[in-house]
């Protein structure tokens, strides 16, 4: 038999009560003095063998009724044969463990490591366990298979395999890893085909157990969490959350700013004196250094920088020697992420071919509002040039002029056959009818090109004005003017445009139309058609603010990729597309074939690095580390928190035991009731006891 709650027991030294009036002896009561004995001594009566328990029956009941009383609150129960058998629920759990940059500093690598190690010895045979690793994506590393989860060894292999990494130079994704790893640990609620992994929630006869994961992280405050906001927590799985913690709290960084404060280091009209880098210097919130230094790596001139905590500095360093490409900021807490790569930019020559005719209103021609839009930046050098159709030059090169704006079409074989080997060889051609007249030489020239033999074209009837009311924001030349406070087009006003049918039949990109569902602007491969003009006889759109970022990404979206790639962050795609017999030379000198998109993960840390392109000059780019990982500062759990996860401490298998043994001897005692029989017993033992002593009372009477 066992007790619930064998502390009652204690009641049963009660049992001593009944026995201690018994052996109470009263005095009589009322006694009479007399004075003929009054000098004599006072001798007690003496014990006999009668006056030490009187009425053996009625002490045991008394006691009796009082250990069956201290029995019924102890409520015990009856184990069976088969209650002896554990069965412990199975629980299934997904270690998460962060492995990004921020986790490079001191030894918060090795401590997660220990921490994962704590968790893994301590799952029995029958749970299930995922191992997942993270930074900018999930990776899971292990998982236990129902098959096999009466193995011992899965913990020990999970664990080698944890060993064989290291942390990565990549961000910190928290959001979608947490996602990844709370859809695992779900119990499956649906019956799945037998031989999959997770077919069977449990094994034997144990039930299923909590749904837990374990996050082993440095939680800084750095890591991005957007994907949490875009699905409801599981609300059965909870979030155990194990912290490493570096012995230094603060920490610094540096951060080149590769805005238009680059131009100026190669505009030849800026002094020397002036051509300066900038770079932003950032204390944490915890930082114990204020007294930093900035250099160029082996370079002997320093500036030193007086920095508070939670402050932020712009740094103008002088122009580097031509061997550096590297920024050292010294003096800091965690010199993890205390050197910048830098690769100075090389500025290439392109040119933008405008094709028509001198206008005698230079305002009323295409080429005035086109040569005024600013294409020159810090990498590269755009002069736009006009030329009549005769001039065309038929040896085009799109590397070195990636867009030609058709005004005017001359219809003869050598201007066709300039435009149709340029488009062949990967340039842009922009048609623009800006005259009705010259429609139905823009589309035989089309026809031609694209060999669709569809088109026709009309004046457009105009009572008043047209409006664009269909502009396709997913196409590349419309993204970046997707956001709500660019992305309004209705103010533009189209005094005459023409109506081109046939476009849809011919397998065009409309990416724009007209209020009456004319096409406005079209693509077919590189071959893009505007059916108005954009000089104020035709329309507004020069005057409008679209004009300049429209011409830009048509400019840009055919330029040869810079050799210069200021903001390239580890993790992140290249900005070249993979070509065949590309190759990528990382800054360790090992080199791997660039031919995929997912090539491009063989830049895995920060470094100047190289690209090679069969035919090309190499191309040198630098990486760096996602500013998010220098913000090492730790997150509040209750960031968490709020956005709905269940915090809670993973329960160990020895205390998952003792609560399930609980909850089983709770049951058992519910259902035998052991207490009730007890109490009654009790009771009877007291109506006995009553009934005896007044019998015994009266008796004496």
């Amino acid at each position: 038999m066992s007790m619930l709650a064998p502390f009652f027991l204690a009641g049963a030294l009660a049992v001593a009560a009944p026995i201690l009036f018994h052996l109470i002896r009263q005095q009589p009561k009322g006694a009479v003095p007399f004075s003929s004995v009054m000098f004599l001594r006072e001798v007690p009566p003496k014990l006999t063998r009668r006056s030490r328990l009187d009425q053996w029956p009625l002490l045991l009941l008394r006691a009796l009724a009082l250990l069956l009383l201290a029995a019924a609150f102890a409520r015990p129960f009856l184990r069976g044969a088969a209650d002896q058998l554990n069965n412990t629920p199975v629980r299934r759990i997904a270690i998460l463990i962060d492995r990004s940059a921020s986790m490079q500093r001191e030894d918060l690598w090795a401590q997660a490591i220990q921490k994962a190690e704590a968790v893994l010895t301590d799952l029995s045979a029958q749970d299930q366990f995922a191992v997942f690793v993270f930074d900018t994506q999930t990776d899971r590393i292990w998982e236990t298979s129902q098959a096999a989860t009466s193995d011992e060894r899965q913990s020990a292999l999970a664990l080698q395999a944890l060993t064989e990494l290291q942390p990565t130079w990549r961000a910190t994704d928290l959001g979608a890893a947490l996602r990844e790893a709370a859809d695992w640990a779900q119990w499956p609620t649906e019956p799945r085909t037998p031989g999959e992994d997770d077919s069977e929630p449990v094994s034997r006869n144990q039930p299923p157990g909590p749904a837990n994961i374990v996050l082993i992280s440095d939680l800084q405050d750095g890591s991005k969490i957007d994907a949490l906001q875009q699905n409801t927590w599981p609300e059965q799985v909870s979030l155990d959350i194990r912290r490493v913690v570096p012995n230094a709290k603060g920490n610094a960084t540096a951060i080149v700013m590769n805005d238009q404060t680059l131009d100026n280091l190669q505009t030849s009209t800026v002094a020397d004196s002036d051509r300066k880098l900038p770079v932003r210097v950032v204390n944490s919130k915890l930082a114990s250094q204020f007294d930093l230094t900035l250099q160029w790596k082996d370079a002997s001139d320093k500036q030193t920088i007086q920095i508070e905590a939670d402050a932020t500095q712009i740094v103008r360093l002088a122009p580097p020697a031509d061997t550096a490409t590297s920024i050292v900021l010294s003096g800091d807490d965690s010199p993890f992420d205390n050197t910048v790569h830098w690769v100075a930019p090389e500025k290439r020559s392109y040119r933008l071919l405008h094709v028509g005719t001198p206008q005698d209103d230079p305002r009323e021609s295409l080429f005035y509002y086109l040569e005024r839009v600013p294409l020159d930046n810090a990498t590269r050098s755009v002069s736009i040039e006009s030329v009549e159709t005769a001039q065309l030059p038929s040896d085009l090169d799109p590397r070195e002029c990636p867009l030609v704006v058709v005004g005017d079409v001359a219809n003869t074989d050598a201007f066709t056959n300039a435009i149709q080997t340029y488009t062949e060889a990967g340039g842009r051609v922009l048609f623009v009818m800006d005259a009705s007249d010259d429609a139905s030489d823009v589309l035989a020239c089309i026809e031609t090109i694209t060999n669709d033999k569809s088109l026709s074209a009309k004046e457009a009837s105009v009572e008043d004005y047209a409006m664009w009311s269909r502009v396709d924001f997913s196409s590349p030349l419309f993204a970046s003017m997707a956001d709500p406070q660019f992305n309004d087009f209705s103010k533009i006003q189209f005094w005459k445009h023409r109506d081109v049918s046939g476009l849809e039949e011919a397998d065009w990109n409309i990416l724009a139309t007209f209020d009456s569902g004319a096409p406005a602007l079209a693509q077919s491969g590189n071959v893009w058609l505007l059916t108005t003009g954009w000089q104020p006889s035709s329309s507004q759109l020069a005057l409008s603010t679209k004009f300049i970022p429209l011409m830009a990404q048509l400019f840009a979206g055919n330029e040869r990729a810079a050799s210069y790639v200021a903001g390239h962050v580890v993790g992140t795609p290249l900005p070249w597309p993979p070509v065949e017999g590309a190759e990528l030379v990382r800054s360790d000198g090992e080199s791997s074939p660039y031919e995929k998109s997912s090539d491009a993960n063989f830049i895995d840390r920060p470094g100047v690095h190289q690209l090679k392109l069969p035919n090309e000059d190499p191309i040198t780019f630098a990486s760096n580390l996602a500013e998010s990982e220098s913000q090492t500062d730790a997150m509040d759990e209750d960031t968490l928190e709020r956005l709905g996860i269940g915090l809670g401490e993973a329960a160990t298998t020895e205390k998952l035991t003792q609560a399930t043994l609980q909850l089983r001897d709770r049951e058992l005692e519910s259902n035998q009731r052991l207490w009730q029989w007890l109490l009654l017993a009790a009771i009877g033992m007291l109506v006995i006891e009553t009934l005896w002593g007044g019998r015994y009372a009266k008796r004496i009477a």
